[in-house]
C-alpha cells in the first residue's frame, strides 16, 4: 500500500470515529432527555402524592374531631337517658305509692264496712242470746 492509501484509510477511520462519536453523543443526549423527562414526571407524581397525603391527614384530623364530638354527644345522651330512667322510676314509685294509698283507703273502707257488718251480726246474736237468756232464767 502506498502512503496515500494509508493516509486515506487513517482519514476514513478518523471520520468514521468522528461520526461514531457524534452518533454516540446524539444518542447520549437523547437518553439524557428521556431520563430528565422521566425524573420530571416522578417529581410531579411525588408532589401530587405529598399533596394527597396532606389532604388525607387533614381529613383524618377532621374525622377524629367529629368522632370526639359524637362521643361527647353520646355521653350526654346517655347521661340524659339515665336521668330520664331515674325520673321514670321515681314517678312509677310515686304512682305505686299513691295507688297503695288509694287501695289502703279503699281497704280501710272495706274493713270498716266489714267490721260494721260483723258488729251488727254480733249485736243480732247478742240480742238473740239475751232474749233466750231471760227465758232460761225464769
Amino acid at each position: 500500500m502506498t502512503e496515500e492509501n494509508t493516509l486515506f484509510m487513517q482519514e476514513n477511520k478518523s471520520e468514521i470515529n468522528k461520526e461514531s462519536i457524534i452518533k454516540l453523543e446524539s444518542a447520549q443526549y437523547a437518553s439524557f432527555e428521556r431520563l430528565l423527562t422521566k425524573v420530571g414526571l416522578l417529581i410531579s407524581k411525588n408532589n401530587e402524592i405529598n399533596e394527597e397525603n396532606l389532604s388525607l391527614k387533614e381529613n383524618i384530623k377532621e374525622l377524629n374531631n367529629k368522632i370526639t364530638e359524637l362521643k361527647l354527644e353520646l355521653n350526654k345522651l346517655s347521661s340524659d337517658s339515665v336521668f330520664k330512667d331515674q325520673e321514670i322510676s321515681s314517678l312509677k314509685n310515686l304512682l305505686l305509692n299513691s295507688e297503695v294509698g288509694n287501695n289502703s283507703i279503699q281497704n280501710k273502707e272495706n274493713v270498716k264496712s266489714r267490721i260494721k257488718e260483723l258488729i251488727s251480726r254480733i249485736d243480732v246474736h247478742l240480742d238473740q242470746y239475751e232474749q233466750e237468756q231471760p227465758i232460761a232464767d225464769e
